[in-house]
């Protein structure tokens, strides 16, 4: 059975008598953090808002977060719905609009929604596609189908290139990360499990780090998936073979875009 810390984590701790307090990256304490991290990458916007100037119809970000691609898209003028299954992320998110912003909320889980209408753009940003395993993907898929416009697009990321390959090996180390006061010191801890297709991740504050301190620890547990697998999935799942390109990044990182439609008799069968 797998567990949330990691070895190296767990050693760093007991060093000093300290435990470790696990929190989810996603909610609660993790959101400050998470936004502080990836809250200035732009990567992906670009692509996403070239998408929706092409696409009619609403625009539906699923998995949105704390916003970094919903709040482009409403601020140009696009209408948007984005869910999410963490409250605290989509309340982060209408912080950063005003009130009368043209975004609708909905907290549900991104493999099982129903919403009241259907999209021209369906999209899955910040290789999110990452946090569901097989049977979860299966019922996102299932999800998107139902929710996209005939003749709309479902386009979601994953790494490729050094980024796919970094993803499947154990990484320890420390990186910087942007905080209030200036930035602070983290320890990024990456361990491989279930024969290399899932990545169990770490991030603590190497001043939290103290002797017989509880430490919290942000954790995420994820799979590493190809661009290959994916495309095998959607075409399964009823859509087209995605058409792959790579996203706009700074250097070191690699991102593909996967853009697809429903496949001709999904399409017919509407």
């Amino acid at each position: 059975m797998t567990t949330l810390i990691t070895t190296t984590v767990a050693a760093r701790l007991a060093l000093v008598g300290a435990t470790a307090r696990a929190h989810d990256l996603y909610s609660a304490a993790g959101v400050d953090f998470y936004e502080r991290l990836v809250g200035p990458d732009r990567a992906e916007v670009r692509e996403i808002l070239a998408l929706a100037r092409d696409t009619p119809g609403a625009v539906l970000d699923v998995a949105a977060g704390s916003g970094r691609l919903t709040i482009p898209l409403v601020r140009s003028g696009h209408p948007v719905t984005a869910i999410d299954l963490s409250t605290d992320m989509l309340a982060h998110l209408r912080r950063g609009l005003p009130d009368e912003a043209a975004v609708e909320t909905v907290v549900t889980d991104m493999r099982d929604f129903t919403l009241t209408r259907r999209f021209g753009l369906v999209i899955l940003g910040a290789t999110s596609i990452t946090l569901l395993d097989d049977a979860g993907r299966a019922r996102l898929y299932a999800s998107v189908r139902r929710h996209l416009a005939a003749d709309g697009l479902f386009a979601l990321t994953v790494a490729g290139g050094a980024s796919a390959d970094s993803l499947a090996v154990a990484t320890d180390r420390t990186i910087a990360v942007p905080g209030a006061a200036g930035d602070e010191p983290y320890l990024f801890s990456q361990q491989i499990e279930e024969a290399g297709t899932v990545r169990v991740v770490n991030w603590v504050r190497l001043a939290d780090i103290t002797p017989g301190a509880e430490v919290p620890v942000l954790t995420s547990r994820l799979h590493v998936l190809s661009p290959e697998l994916l495309a095998e999935e959607l075409v399964a799942a009823g859509f087209a073979v995605p058409h792959v390109a790579p996203v706009r990044t700074p250097p070191g990182v690699d991102i593909l875009l996967l853009t697809t439609s429903l496949s001709r008799h999904e399409g017919e069968r509407r």
